[in-house]
Order: C-alpha cells, then structure tokens, then sequence
C-alpha cells in the first residue's frame, strides 16, 4: 500500500511540473496614467471634467508631444477602469498606463577576446578617413552614465551649467550611473580613442548625452523615458548638433504616447536607434517596442556573434529589424565601482554600435538628417546568407561600405529589383539598369554574398537587364552581388561604383528527423504522437505545410496515412488508421514558403499495442491503473490518460522514464485494486478529477 500511495503521489507531482506557471505580472507603475487630450481642449487641463471625476493630479505636462499629460490616480481605484473612461471621453485622443521598460542586456557569453566587433564591422579601415568629431552629440537615453570614468570623461558632453545631461527619475541634472548598462553602451559609442588607456569606441572623438530614466536595477517608465525625449528635443532646439540617440531597452506593450514621442524626434532630424530584443522571438510575430514602431526615423537592432551568426537570444524580424550588429560578449566601459571594465551580451550592446556608425558617417560628411544617415547605414552592410529573411537587410553593420556610401554623389543609385530564378536552363538574373550608369558589374560565389566588386567570380558586365547563368549546379545555392558602375575608365573608381543589391537561389528546408515514436518502439498507442525536429531552412523562409506518412513497409509501397498538415513539427494520428499487433514505418518531410520540400525523413519504425483483453487491469495499452478503476480500456478517462501518456509523457525524457517505472511496479497494484471494491472506490475519486485537470493540456 505505501508504494501504491507512492505511485499517485509521484503522478500528480509530477503533472504539476509540466503544467504552465505564467503568472500574470503588472508592466506598468499602479496609480499613474498619460492622457492625450485633443487640441480642442482650451481649458485650464486641471479643470477638466475628465480629471475630476477621477481625481486625477497632474504631475507633469510634455512638450514633445502637445496635449499629453501624466496624471497620478487616487490609491485603491482600478487603473484600468479610469483607462476605459478616459478613452471613451471625446476630449481624449488616448489613455494608456505608465508602462514600465527594461534594460536589454543578457549574462556574459563565451570569451571572444577584448573588442573582436570593431575589426568585425571595418571600423579600423574607417578610423583612416574619420574618427568622429567633438561636434557630434550621440544622446544616450538608458541607466546613465558613470562621466566621471578615465575613459570616458573627455567625450561626454556638458550644458552651460556643465551638467553633463539629465536624470529623468530625481529630475535633475546627474545622470549618473549606478547599474553599468549605460556606461557599457557609452563606451562602445565613444569611449576616447587612441589615448594610451582602457579601450576605444567606434567614435575616439564625440559627445555624449548622458539621460537617465531606467534605474539602478535596469528598469523605468514611459514618462520618464519621454522626458528624457523631452530634454532631446529642447537642446536642440538650443542648437546642440544631437545626430541620434541610442536605446537598448523595450517591451512588449505598445505604447500611443512614445510613438507620438519618438515622431517628434523624427520631425527634428534625429536617428532614434532601438534594440530588437532579447527574447528570441520574431518581432513581426510579437513585436518589441520601440524598436518595432513603424517610424522612418527608427533603426532597429538585432545581435551577432563573433561568426558573425544571430547570437542566440537575439530578436529578429523580416519586416522590423533592419540590421545585425555585434551584441555577444562586447567588451567596453563599465562604472569605475564595478571594475571600470566589462563583458555584456544582448542587443543592448548592438544598438550602441550602429548609433555610434551614425555619429562617425556625420562626422565625416557633416550630414545630421536621420533618414539619409539611415538609408547609408543600411545600403553598407555586409550581406550575409545566415540574416537572410532574419532582418529587412539581410546584413550586418559595415562602417568602412556605409562611410563610402555616404560619400557618393546623389546621381550614383544602386541596381533595384534584382532576382535570381532557376529554370531547366541555369539561372535567369533579371534588374532594372539604373538611368545614367556606365554598365552593371555582376559577381556570383557559392559561400556567401560578395562584399567587393573585385570579389567572387565574375560573370557579367554589360548595359542589359537580365543574364542566363548556365555554369550552375543542381542542388547547390548561388549567391549574387550586383553593382552599377557610373565612371568611364577602365580601372573602377570607388567613388563612381553604386551602393551593392543582393539575390540567391532558394533552397529547400533540411531533412528533418523522425523523434517520436522512437525506432522500433512497441506497445505504441492506434493514435501516437508523432514528432520530428524542427523545421529549418538555410534561407531563413517559413515553414509552409508538413507532410506526414505511415506505411507498412520501410520502402512506403504500401501507405495506409498519407496528410499534409499546417506547418507543425507534430501530428497526432487519427483514429481507425492503425491495427493492434502491426508493425509500421513512419515518415515525415517539410516545404518552406517557396514552395520547395525537403527530403524525407528517414523512416523510424513501431510496433502498435496488442488488442486488450476483456475487463480490468491487463489492459489499456499500459493503463493498468486506470482500467483497474473504470473498468474498460476504452472508458473516457482511460483513454485521457492515454492520451496523456502519448502526447506529454513520452515526448521528453523524464516522462519516459516515468513510464518505465510505472510499467514495472503499476501491474500487481492493478491487480490488488480490481479485488477491492473500496479501494477501487478510493482510487477513483482521485484519478477522476485528475483526468480532468490533465485533459486541459493535451
């Protein structure tokens, strides 16, 4: 009996530990909310009727973005109930919570070396031309910035009272850092180069705006981080040369207000550079804000690693991130209380590079407009197969290419609507000739895109618009590069070539692999689970469709289940498909949004339980509890934990074990409580509610 006790314990904890533990968490400050009222309002704001039925107290008015304000709320009243009122007041444009933002930064990553991004994205063969200018002001808006550190102090940028920027939190002028997020993020824009210490920025010469509203724990609120706009704004209507502001935080929850915010620094000229986000995910899928707003002054940034690779858990985005740029293991500033010197990941550290990018191309070129500066920094990257469809570019941040881009005159465009389609002929390659180019140059490599047009092989030149490339091989991706050529010498001048524009052969998805059932498993459910590796394609396209088939012969001649599914990696089996005692081969294949399939899976081969005999404890596929208890294999609640069994239980490996050892022990407990009706009874008043609870999560 104490194993029997033993064995529900185990269960039920065990099902506890699988079952989802997402508890609900507020993301933003209880009792205070921003109001934007329509500029129809003239009234005196406190005198409203909106705020005052509410009780509402002003706390603050902004001036980036007219009529917004930011109330507090009376203690104990539902914040989302005020929302839902103010909404729906016709004086109110919008009403939204004080959302709360975090820092995006992850723990160290492996040791790359000290400052392996800057010869990774050509910033030594840029530093020939320019290294940054004390002119340019790059606005830092994140924990603050340790100004007083070695290697920072003569890049930072002071007001007239010498205060070198704003802290949104205290509402004064130090914005000091006591976390290190910002510090890090300032070091990798400028920290001061070639000055016989520490390490330098993409920048040597800069300055840098020092704005503080996260705190010293990496987390801080919509008003605050619109004050810190705010503070933008109003120096340079001051004069100050701000060129862009760089932001590695964000969140999930869209927000009216810092959209309405964020447009204001766009309708000033400013480059407002965001960090895509740590999570992993797909930010056209679940975006991450700001980053994700579609403003045209917002770059958005994922994170690479030293191999140049999408760092692990870096967002992406076809449609929303724009660009990669190093964000693993980046070494640069930290506060003088926390070593002065540090490693950091995520695509905080990204961020920092492509604004500094944007402070070195206006030193150089004196240009301070944010769309210009945007189109040069994205037209130089270095195109690499890994991003493609990971980001708008496909490309990792290249300062040499977007320097010598952004030198080029307005009449040298580059080549649109490149493509690339096989046929039974080669490969077509189709363009449109850029008016005014001398002729196209077209390079091809089987490795990856050619950043040079004196590199790849070349394999055509001429003024036409399309080009057969018959000396191709089946099966192997082809990569091309295309630049218009605008000079007359034989010998290309680099100030006379276009900015490049890329196209590659599709390739179908890899050949998944077969999981679940395992090869040559017995006494496998007439509905298994089953489930194969993920999908992945070396283009980065979607995952179309599945096809799925069960045969019972390892050659497939004989195939008794053939289904092409929604793009799933797992496919439950339906019923009256599969015999009891039969042997059968399982298969699966995937085909990406091109339109083209994997190979087959190899097949994986299982053996189906034998037909149950009549009554109790013997029976159920392994459900010898169970049916001990109700009596019948086929009873509901049996086949919910069969069910179980097959879709959670046997698809990982702590599951399995479970299973083993509950196949060993259950049987003779099975037996003992088929023979007693109380216990029978006992049995069943826990098996029942527990089936109910298990039936949610298969």
């Amino acid at each position: 009996m104490m194993k029997l006790r033993y064995i529900f314990i185990y269960f039920f904890l065990f099902v506890l530990s699988i079952l989802p533990a997402n508890l609900p968490q507020k993301n933003y400050v209880e009792g205070e909310v921003l109001v934007r009222f329509k500029p129809s309002v003239a009234e005196k704001i406190e005198q409203h009727r909106a705020v005052i039925s509410h009780n509402l107290s002003l706390k603050r008015k902004f001036s980036s973005v007219p009529n917004l304000y930011h109330f507090k709320i009376p203690a104990g009243v539902d914040i989302q109930e005020v929302i839902k009122s103010l909404s729906s007041d016709p004086d109110v444009l919008y009403a939204e919570p004080n959302y709360i933002y975090k820092s995006l930064v992850e723990p160290n990553d492996p040791y790359y070396g000290n400052q392996w991004a800057l010869p990774k994205i050509n910033a030594p063969s840029a530093w020939d031309k320019t290294t940054g200018s004390s002119s340019v002001v790059i606005a830092v808006i994140d924990t603050g910035i340790d100004y007083t550190h070695s290697d920072l102090s003569d890049n930072i940028w002071t007001d007239s009272q010498y205060q070198p920027g704003y802290n949104a939190i205290k509402n004064s002028g130090d914005p000091m850092d006591g976390d290190g997020h910002g510090t890090h993020c300032a070091g990798i824009i400028g920290a001061r180069g070639n000055n016989g210490i520490g390490v330098c920025g993409v920048n040597w010469n800069v300055k840098i705006m020092a704005l503080k509203f996260l705190d010293d724990s990496g987390n801080g609120t919509l008003s605050d981080a619109i004050k810190c706009i705010d503070y933008v704004i109003a120096r340079k209507n001051e004069g100050e040369n701000i060129v862009a502001t760089s932001n590695s935080w964000g969140g999930y929850t869209y927000s009216t207000s810092l959209y309405d915010a964020i447009l204001k620094l766009s309708e000033k000229g400013i480059l407002f550079v965001a960090a895509a986000g740590n999570s992993g995910t797909d930010n056209d899928t679940y975006p991450m804000y700001p980053a994700s707003y579609n403003l045209p002054n917002i770059i958005s940034v994922a994170s690479s690693d030293s191999s140049d690779s999408r760092s692990f858990f870096s967002n992406y985005g076809r449609t929303k991130v724009h660009i990669a740029a190093p964000g693993s293991s980046i070494y640069s500033t930290l506060p003088v209380s926390k070593g002065e010197y540090g490693y950091k990941s995520g695509t905080s550290m990204a961020t920092p590079f492509v604004a500094g990018v944007a402070g070195l191309i206006s030193s150089l070129t004196e240009e301070t407009d944010a769309l210009k500066l945007k189109k040069w920094i994205l037209q130089g990257i270095t195109r690499l197969p890994q991003w493609t469809n990971l980001t708008t570019t496909g490309g990792r941040l290249n300062v040499t290419e977007s320097l010598r881009v952004a030198l080029l005159p307005d009449n040298i465009l580059p080549v649109e609507n490149f493509t690339a389609e096989r046929n039974t002929e080669g490969v077509i390659l189709q363009w449109d000739f850029p008016v005014g180019a001398t002729y196209v140059i077209i390079r091809r490599s089987v490795d990856t895109f050619s950043s040079r047009w004196d590199e790849g092989d070349l394999i055509y030149t001429g003024t036409g618009r399309s080009f057969m490339d018959k000396n191709v091989t089946e099966g192997i991706t082809y990569y091309y590069t295309i630049w218009a050529y605008y000079g007359s010498t034989q010998q290309i001048e680099e100030d006379k070539i276009s900015a490049a524009s890329y196209t590659y052969t599709n390739s179908p998805p890899y050949k998944p692999e077969c999981i679940l059932p395992e090869d040559g498993a017995v006494d496998v459910s007439l509905t298994p689970l089953l489930k194969a590796t993920g999908f992945v394609d070396p283009d980065n396209d979607k995952h179309n469709a599945s096809q799925w088939q069960i045969a019972r012969d390892g050659s497939f001649n004989s195939i008794v289940w053939d289904s092409i599914s929604a793009p799933v990696t797992e496919i439950a089996v339906p019923s009256r498909k599969l015999f009891y005692s039969t042997q059968y081969y399982w298969r699966v294949r995937y085909q990406d949004e091109k339109g083209l399939w994997s190979e087959w899976a190899n097949p994986s081969s299982f053996t189906t339980e034998a037909a149950p005999s009549g009554g109790g404890g013997g029976g159920g596929g392994g459900c010898f509890i169970a049916t001990a208890v109700f009596g019948s294999p086929f009873e509901r609640h049996v086949q919910v934990f069969r069910e179980f069994r097959d879709k959670r239980l046997l698809t990982n490996r702590p599951g399995r074990t479970f299973v083993r050892w509950y196949y060993k022990h259950s049987p003779e407990y099975a037996n003992i409580i088929r023979r007693r009706p109380f216990l029978k009874l006992a049995v069943r008043m826990v098996l029942v509610p527990l089936s109910i609870i298990i039936r949610l999560f298969i």
